[in-house]
């Protein structure tokens, strides 16, 4: 047997048998083992394939996390850091609107005598407008007065009245009111301010006593129509109005035609009926006759000295004045001044139009397009004031 043959092999690498080498040992003991072959063989003629040795890929460094970004301390906001306080402002106001609407929404917390004072303030129109907004609603003055001829406390009522009138019909339903009042026995005396003409003359000529300042403006007792006709301007700018009516007044005081000369005898006759019912009614209220109240109802203003003069009111004299009449004529003193309309948070928040019956929409857009919109047409309304 050959030497050589005997000499043990290298294991291979990996093996169990002995520990790992590393590449290049192995390399080497291999030469070291052809260097012993070829000693002992003729050399042979050999081309080695070169092994490729592959590379590891590289190993991307692991991403570094970015660092935490602290976020800057909140800030409470003012109500947060003082809810005590807010706590006591907010029962300071609930107790300060429970107080309000105690004292003004019933005549529980009078107590004694008592003289209702109602504001007729503002053009006079039908409906319920409450005081404050410019106009003087029947409804609520009517409701008023009711209210205050019902109540056993109410010894009397003044009206206080700053009005240039308005609608006939607005009149009328008040008149009746205090008529009634009158009738259950509640003296009725009216304390004039600026202005308190036509219609709201006829108002104030049914009350039992009727005081107004040397510079009141009142009187102007008549009945007006107006008719604006805008048919020129609707041709100039090429506005074509087509009406389909039932009857031939059906559009009568539009503003696309001029009225007709038949349509002209009919509002005359409609005017002079008002004018009628609003000279009787004032002679009734003054205790004059119906010629001197004619003569005096050419629809001309008076000052309230020239008024008292005339016999349309009776003295002169303020609010005051009219409060101390007011007790005189009920036979009490020291009575309480109750202001059933007084404009205030409770009344805003607590009345009839908040509960229910109507809402602040709907009043804004009637006051809009009955009463501030002059050129908004209805051909079903006579547009009749006094």
């Amino acid at each position: 047997m050959n030497q050589d043959t005997q000499k043990p092999k290298p294991y291979p690498s990996g093996s169990g048998y002995r520990p790992y080498y590393s590449y290049g040992s192995e390399i080497k003991n291999a030469e070291d083992s052809s260097s012993d072959l070829s000693r002992s063989h003729p050399p042979q003629t050999h081309v080695s394939t070169p092994v490729a040795v592959k590379k590891a890929a590289p190993v991307p460094p692991a991403p570094v996390p970015p660092a935490p970004v602290s976020k800057p301390p909140e800030k409470q906001s003012w109500w947060r850091k003082n809810p005590i306080l807010i706590i006591l402002v907010l029962v300071v106001v609930v107790g300060f609107l429970a107080v309000i609407y105690a004292g003004t929404a019933s005549t529980a917390g009078f107590s004694g005598n008592k003289i209702a004072v109602i504001n007729i303030h503002g053009t006079m129109a039908t409906g319920e407008l409450p005081y404050g907004s410019g106009y003087a609603g029947s409804d609520t003055v009517c409701g008023y007065i009711r209210q205050a001829a019902n109540d056993k406390s109410v010894k009397a009522i003044v009206l206080r009245v700053n009005s240039p009138g308005g609608s006939p019909a607005c009149a009328q339903e008040i008149v009746e009111e205090i008529n009634r009042a009158q009738e259950m026995g509640k003296p009725v005396v009216v304390s004039m301010g600026d202005v308190a003409a036509s219609a709201a003359y006829y108002v104030s000529a049914q009350a039992d006593y009727i005081y107004a300042d040397s510079g009141t403006t009142t009187g102007s007792i008549g009945v007006i129509n107006t008719h604006v006709d805008y048919s020129e301007a609707y041709e100039k700018e090429g506005i074509n109005v087509e009406v389909i009516k039932s009857g031939e007044m059906k559009d009568i005081g539009a503003s696309w035609r001029p009225y007709t000369s038949q349509e002209k005898v009919y509002m005359q006759g409609i005017i002079d009926e008002q004018y009628e019912v609003f000279v009787n009614d004032i002679a009734d209220g003054r205790n004059m006759s119906v010629s001197d109240v004619k003569n005096l109802s050419d629809g001309r203003p008076y000052t309230g000295q020239t008024a008292m003069e005339l016999g349309l009111v009776d003295d002169l004299g303020n609010f005051y004045n009219a409060v101390d009449k007011a007790e005189e004529l009920a036979g009490v003193s020291n009575a309480s001044l109750y202001y059933m309309d007084s404009l205030s948070l409770s009344s805003i928040l607590f009345s009839s139009e908040a509960s229910g019956n109507t809402s602040n929409t709907e009043n804004a857009a009637f006051i809009y397009d009955r009463l501030l919109s002059p050129q908004r047409e209805n051909p079903y309304q006579l547009k009749a004031s006094i």
